[in-house]
Protein backbone atom coordinates (compact mmCIF):
# COMPACT_ATOMS: atom_id res chain seq x y z
CA UNK A 1 0.00 0.00 0.00
CA UNK A 2 3.24 2.39 0.88
CA UNK A 3 4.47 1.84 -2.67
CA UNK A 4 0.90 3.18 -4.26
CA UNK A 5 0.11 6.02 -1.71
CA UNK A 6 4.04 7.56 -2.56
CA UNK A 7 3.28 7.18 -6.30
CA UNK A 8 -0.09 8.68 -5.68
CA UNK A 9 1.43 11.80 -4.43
CA UNK A 10 4.69 12.22 -6.09
CA UNK A 11 2.46 11.61 -9.39
CA UNK A 12 0.09 14.70 -8.15
CA UNK A 13 2.74 17.02 -7.38
CA UNK A 14 4.48 16.26 -10.98
CA UNK A 15 1.15 17.20 -12.54
CA UNK A 16 0.81 20.13 -10.51
CA UNK A 17 4.10 21.21 -11.48
CA UNK A 18 3.25 21.17 -14.91
CA UNK A 19 7.39 20.30 -15.66
CA UNK A 20 7.46 17.56 -17.75
CA UNK A 21 9.74 14.93 -17.91
CA UNK A 22 9.35 13.96 -14.19
CA UNK A 23 10.56 10.31 -13.39
CA UNK A 24 9.28 7.72 -10.36
CA UNK A 25 11.61 4.87 -10.15
CA UNK A 26 9.99 1.90 -8.09
CA UNK A 27 12.47 -0.71 -6.56
CA UNK A 28 11.98 -4.04 -7.88
CA UNK A 29 13.43 -7.36 -7.77
CA UNK A 30 13.68 -10.37 -9.72
CA UNK A 31 11.82 -12.34 -7.56
CA UNK A 32 8.33 -10.95 -8.60
CA UNK A 33 9.04 -11.97 -12.26
CA UNK A 34 9.87 -15.58 -11.73
CA UNK A 35 9.10 -16.77 -7.77
CA UNK A 36 11.56 -17.99 -5.26
CA UNK A 37 10.92 -21.06 -2.67
CA UNK A 38 10.11 -19.46 0.71
CA UNK A 39 8.94 -16.05 -0.94
CA UNK A 40 5.19 -16.32 -1.59
CA UNK A 41 4.48 -12.93 0.00
CA UNK A 42 7.38 -11.08 -1.07
CA UNK A 43 6.91 -12.69 -4.81
CA UNK A 44 3.30 -11.40 -4.87
CA UNK A 45 4.09 -7.89 -3.81
CA UNK A 46 7.18 -7.34 -5.71
CA UNK A 47 5.14 -8.45 -9.08
CA UNK A 48 2.32 -5.88 -7.61
CA UNK A 49 4.87 -3.60 -7.93
CA UNK A 50 5.85 -4.31 -11.28
CA UNK A 51 1.98 -4.01 -12.16
CA UNK A 52 2.13 -0.61 -10.73
CA UNK A 53 5.02 0.94 -12.50
CA UNK A 54 3.76 -0.39 -16.05
CA UNK A 55 0.41 0.97 -15.07
CA UNK A 56 2.19 4.37 -13.90
CA UNK A 57 3.85 4.51 -16.92
CA UNK A 58 1.08 4.45 -19.30
CA UNK A 59 -0.32 7.21 -17.19
CA UNK A 60 3.11 9.60 -16.73
CA UNK A 61 2.88 9.18 -20.98
CA UNK A 62 0.58 11.70 -21.72
CA UNK A 63 2.27 14.10 -19.47
CA UNK A 64 6.14 13.18 -20.69
CA UNK A 65 6.95 11.70 -17.04
CA UNK A 66 8.36 8.52 -16.40
CA UNK A 67 7.76 5.38 -14.42
CA UNK A 68 10.56 3.05 -13.91
CA UNK A 69 10.98 0.12 -12.11
CA UNK A 70 14.72 -1.13 -10.62
CA UNK A 71 15.74 -4.71 -10.64
CA UNK A 72 19.12 -5.07 -9.53
CA UNK A 73 18.77 -8.30 -8.76
CA UNK A 74 19.83 -10.16 -5.33
CA UNK A 75 23.54 -9.51 -3.96
CA UNK A 76 25.70 -12.95 -3.32
CA UNK A 77 26.09 -12.80 0.55
CA UNK A 78 27.82 -15.75 2.29
CA UNK A 79 24.79 -17.66 3.80
CA UNK A 80 23.14 -18.11 -0.20
CA UNK A 81 26.70 -19.04 -1.42
CA UNK A 82 25.80 -22.49 -0.77
CA UNK A 83 22.83 -24.44 -1.02
CA UNK A 84 23.79 -27.08 2.59
CA UNK A 85 24.84 -24.01 4.14
CA UNK A 86 23.59 -24.86 7.85
CA UNK A 87 24.53 -23.01 11.14
CA UNK A 88 27.48 -23.43 12.79
CA UNK A 89 27.24 -27.05 15.53
CA UNK A 90 27.11 -24.41 18.66
CA UNK A 91 24.20 -22.95 17.77
CA UNK A 92 21.71 -25.40 16.87
CA UNK A 93 22.50 -27.61 19.71
CA UNK A 94 22.29 -24.92 22.49
CA UNK A 95 19.51 -22.41 20.73
CA UNK A 96 19.70 -20.21 18.76
CA UNK A 97 22.84 -17.26 19.69
CA UNK A 98 20.87 -14.41 19.72
CA UNK A 99 18.70 -15.20 23.34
Amino acid sequence: QGTFLVTQAVARALVAAGAPGGSIVHVGSVVGKVGNLGQVHYAAAKAGVQGLTRSCAKELASLQGWCRWDVSGTPRTWPMSSRSWRPPRAATSRGPAWR
